[in-house]
C-alpha cells in the first residue's frame, strides 16, 4: 500500500492556470495566515524548476509580497514600538545570513535531490502547522 502511495506522480501540472492559482492561494494565505511562502513552494514545485531559478523565483515573490504587506500596515497605521522594532531591524541582517548559508547548502545538494528535499520540510512545515497552529 505505501509503495503505490510513493510510487503515484503527485505533481501538479505544468500549465498557466497552475501557475495562477497558485500565485492566488499563496497570495491569500499569506494575508490571512502569514505563511504563504509554504503555498507558494508546493506550487513553484510543479514546474520542476532548476534550485537556482526556483529560490530566486521564491525569493523575489516573498520580497514582492512582504513590500506589499509591510507598507499596507504602515499605511492602516500600524507601529512597531521598542522591542518588536529592534526585533524587526536585527532579523533583516540575519535573514540575508540565513540566506546566503542555505545557497553553501544548496550549491553542494545535487538538483535530483532538490524536490525532495523541499517536499521534505513542505511536509515538516504542514505538521508543524497541525500540530503547534
Amino acid at each position: 500500500m505505501i509503495l503505490l502511495f510513493l510510487k503515484h506522480d503527485w505533481t501538479l501540472p505544468k500549465t498557466d492556470t497552475t501557475a495562477v492559482f497558485g500565485g492566488l492561494l499563496s497570495g491569500l494565505f499569506a494575508g490571512f495566515f502569514g505563511v504563504g511562502g509554504a503555498v507558494r513552494g508546493a506550487f513553484l514545485t510543479a514546474f520542476n524548476l532548476p534550485k537556482e531559478v526556483y529560490i530566486f523565483t521564491s525569493g523575489i515573490i516573498a520580497l514582492f509580497i512582504d513590500i506589499t504587506r509591510v507598507a499596507r500596515y504602515v499605511a492602516g497605521g500600524t507601529q512597531l514600538d521598542g522591542e518588536l522594532l529592534t526585533a524587526l531591524l536585527l532579523s533583516i541582517p540575519v535573514s540575508f545570513f540565513g540566506a546566503y548559508l542555505a545557497k553553501r547548502f544548496l550549491d553542494r545538494l545535487p538538483q535530483r535531490y532538490f524536490r525532495i528535499f523541499v517536499g521534505l520540510f513542505l511536509a515538516l512545515v504542514g505538521l508543524k502547522l497541525l500540530i503547534w497552529a
